[in-house]
């Protein structure tokens, strides 16, 4: 079941939490592209995801794809 990620709230937490897009590629070594999309909703990189929810982002923003919930 595909989940809706809260781009806004996510985005609010980065702002808090001093996190860049830039500072999730450095760390992940993820495309921009893909930390771009993963972020507003239209991809799931699970690196991305994981990467976010070690950081403390709650999880209820980033609507998890089904596999990552049983490890969340």
């Amino acid at each position: 079941m595909k989940r809706k990620r809260n781009v806004k709230e996510i985005k609010i937490w980065m702002i808090r939490n001093d996190v860049r897009e830039i500072d999730i590629i450095k760390a992940t070594g993820q495309e921009p592209t893909y930390v771009n999309k993963t972020i507003n909703g239209t991809r799931d990189n699970r690196v991305v995801l994981r990467w976010l929810l070690e950081k403390g982002c709650p999880q209820r923003y980033l609507g998890l794809p089904d596999d990552m919930l049983d490890a969340a």
